[in-house]
């Protein structure tokens, strides 16, 4: 019941796969093209987070453009 460093070491790997937190292990990563044509790998946890944004409406893109004709209507 030493400090011996070897059961330091393997406290910490044991309390490692409670935690989840493995750094060796890769995160599943999903495939997407950008809008010029180029295939990269983004994280899926990414991916997911920003497919379940609430998306603009169109009143929403209308008060956001600079148009002439809102100008106009005020």
């Amino acid at each position: 019941m030493g400090n011996n460093k070897n059961s330091e070491k393997s406290r910490r790997q044991f309390f490692s796969l409670f935690a989840g937190k493995d750094k060796s292990a890769k995160p599943e990563m999903v495939k997407m093209l950008t809008p010029d044509g180029k295939l990269v790998e983004v994280e899926k946890s990414v991916f997911e987070a920003a497919t379940n944004r609430q998306k603009a409406t169109k009143q929403d893109i209308y008060n956001w453009m600079k148009n002439p004709s809102k100008d106009s209507n005020s």
